[in-house]
């Protein structure tokens, strides 16, 4: 896996397993993970032909998962944990009492060890979760936005540890297992840390 920052866009690229609760979502093996930074105006005729077209620009023209946000990419937190790596953008504003109006957390979770269909799933749950856990300790009233979306896929050539050990697959992610433990420290601890640099 190999992540850089492109014309406001958090790019990551590798050879994936993936499912995504973005534009364009779904579940596919994908070469591209991105979330790119748009004008907090945004408000295109289509967003999903946006996105497509996002992605031609930046050169992604091969299978893709994409987000967008409004929060700037200098405010992006990267947080590493054993095989699991979390990028996060968090930004939230004018909160109702169950949702915000404005703002989004992007999540994308890319693990090095294998995971199974049900752990892949299972991780949106894990992930939404811990992002509301945080926003709950940082004192908002409200478990996420109207935008929110999770980005969950697993590097399918990484071989971690000795070359002649086969690789486990993870088969759950819920927030017991050590694959859940993993995901929800780096969700909160990334989450929070988006939302101070803000001052939200």
């Amino acid at each position: 896996m190999q992540y850089y920052v492109k014309d406001s866009t958090l790019i990551i690229k590798g050879d994936f397993e993936a499912v995504s609760t973005g534009l364009n979502g779904g579940c596919a093996r994908v070469k591209y993970l991105f979330n790119k930074q748009v004008p907090r105006t945004f408000n295109p005729p289509d967003p999903q032909e946006f996105l497509k077209e996002e992605a031609l620009k930046l050169g992604l023209a091969e299978a893709h998962f994409g987000l967008l946000t409004a929060v700037k990419m200098e405010y992006l937190q990267v947080v590493e944990n054993d095989y699991l790596t979390a990028f996060m953008t968090a930004g939230v504003s004018n909160g109702s009492e169950f949702r915000a109006k404005v703002g989004t957390i992007n999540i994308i979770l890319v693990s090095k060890a294998k995971l199974s269909e049900t752990a892949l799933l299972g991780a949106i749950i894990t992930a939404t979760e811990a992002k509301g856990l945080a926003l709950l300790e940082k004192g908002y009233n409200f478990l996420g936005t109207n935008t929110d979306a999770v980005i969950i896929a697993y590097e399918i050539d990484s071989k971690p540890g000795p070359e002649n050990e086969e690789r486990q697959e993870i088969l759950y992610a819920g927030s017991s297992t050590d694959f859940g433990k993993k995901i929800t420290e780096a969700v909160i601890k990334g989450v929070k840390a988006g939302l101070d640099l803000r001052g939200e």
